[in-house]
């Protein structure tokens, strides 16, 4: 049976690759109800646009991080200590700067979002039956959904690289050898707050 941390590794990177397939998803349908001849196409693409970015990056390399460690552990420079430590901070970086980019767009969306919600009359783009559901609660919806999967990547991947950066400098303070190009599946257990 494989070491509770690397249960919990795999646990943490699913979750995250989840959570970046939902963003992308909302973000997508954000990105096609505002280019509908909504009121809100000027401002309504660049945050949506780097969540998608952003969830394509994660989406390509956590599923990625997974395989190759169940593969052959330790075979890849995927697999060092190092690179998961630089690559995961820099994807939480990301996901902050997608969240933050999505919040301040919610921000400017606030006013049209209420007035929307108090006035009966202005619940959508079109008047045509047959077009797709792009009323502006939609569109408020997705843009917090948006904001909200983004900070949970980042809190999630924030969290994680700083647990296992403290694991290894705890490993390095006890001479423990080559802590940072070690595979975590390799590297020696040091009980912090897994193992």
């Amino acid at each position: 049976m494989p070491p509770p941390r690397l249960i919990v590794r795999l646990a943490i990177l699913a979750t995250v690759s989840l959570f970046a397939l939902i963003s992308m998803g909302l973000a997508a349908a954000l990105i096609a109800a505002a280019s509908q001849d909504g009121p809100f196409l000027d401002i309504a693409l660049a945050a949506p646009a780097l969540a998608i970015v952003v969830a394509i990056l994660t989406l390509l390399t956590a599923p990625l991080m997974i395989a190759l460690e169940i593969v052959r552990p330790g075979a890849y420079f995927t697999s060092m200590i190092i690179f998961e430590i630089l690559w995961l901070g820099f994807l939480s970086v990301m996901w902050l700067a997608s969240g933050a980019a999505q919040a301040v767009e919610n921000i400017v969306l606030t006013g049209a979002c209420t007035f929307a919600s108090s006035d009966n009359f202005f619940d959508g783009f079109s008047n045509d039956p047959q077009a797709p559901d792009n009323s502006l609660q939609n569109i408020c919806g997705e843009a917090r959904a948006v904001a909200a999967f983004s900070f949970l990547n980042w809190l999630i991947l924030m969290f994680y690289t700083l647990t296992v950066m403290i694991m290894s400098c705890v490993a390095m303070s006890r001479k423990r050898g080559r802590v940072w190009t070690e595979s975590f599946a390799n590297a020696p257990p040091i009980c912090i707050s897994f193992c």
